[in-house]
């Protein structure tokens, strides 16, 4: 009678497997898209970041700064998204913040407190690397959540890193204004098929040349939260030979922040 249960347990278990693995393989490109913004879905998020640049002649430029996250809870996928810089002393106080918006053009100013001025970042100009990383501001804009129906998605081949099985999904703009002011053709996303990380990104020019590629690496679990993130990041630009190291510490989910960070009055006041 227990080798029946046991043998009953064993093939429950191997039909539910079964059922998972099937299901993800007849996902397409846009449904992957949908699951990742879904499971990647938070409603704050805090931590503290190093970025270290290198130059391709050597040159080495380490910076510290602040993460600070919230969910819009009347859309459907929009952040508000601050970068506060502490260190080095020259520029600390710079800040970025970014307004993702459902229905207009999303926003991003510029804080600079060396000449207490307020910079927009127009759209047009969003192909502008971020405080001298291989980041853009296009990157950041899309660092939580992108439109989903300003581009297609396209499933490739799935692919392997480091032991971890991905589903690999090309995405190419197809509104009109994402296509002009975007700086890439295209992107190829790997994400993880179990966790729903993206642990590469490989990044084409508007000529359809590779421009640069971004890895995650040491990915954890955030204890009690089901959430997944990785703790270095490393983005190397294949034209220029410049690339920037991107470390995460204190990362902390869904502890509630005050809305008025996420102001320009907040950024002025620093």
């Amino acid at each position: 009678m227990k080798m029946k249960k046991l043998n009953l347990t064993l093939l429950i278990g191997s039909l539910i497997c079964f059922q998972l693995t099937y299901a993800q393989q007849s996902l397409n490109g846009r449904q992957i898209m949908e699951t990742y913004q879904e499971r990647s879905k938070i409603d704050f998020l805090t931590s503290q970041i190093n970025y270290i640049n290198h130059s391709k002649k050597g040159r080495i430029q380490n910076r510290s700064l602040n993460q600070f996250i919230m969910r819009d809870k009347s859309t459907i996928d929009c952040y508000a998204f601050l970068l506060q810089f502490e260190s080095p002393k020259d520029i600390k106080g710079t800040s970025t913040l970014t307004i993702q918006n459902e229905k207009k053009a999303d926003q991003q100013w510029l804080y600079l407190p060396a000449m207490r001025m307020t910079k927009r970042i127009s759209p047009n100009k969003k192909t502008g690397r971020f405080m001298g990383t291989e980041l853009t501001y296009e990157d950041l804009n899309n660092y939580l959540s992108e439109p989903l129906e300003k581009y297609g998605y396209e499933r490739k081949p799935d692919q392997e890193i480091n032991g971890r099985q991905c589903f690999v999904v090309q995405a190419i703009a197809t509104d009109d204004s994402e296509m002009k002011n975007s700086g890439y053709s295209s992107r190829e996303i790997w994400i993880d098929q179990e966790n729903f990380t993206v642990l590469k990104t490989i990044f084409f020019d508007k000529s359809g040349e590779l421009l640069k590629t971004y890895h995650a690496e040491d990915v954890r679990a955030l204890a009690g939260t089901g959430h997944f993130r990785p703790y270095r990041i490393e983005i190397r630009n294949h034209q220029t030979g410049n690339w920037t190291e991107i470390y995460y510490a204190d990362i902390q989910i869904d502890k509630p922040l005050d809305q008025n960070i996420f102001t320009l009055n907040y950024l002025q006041s620093k």
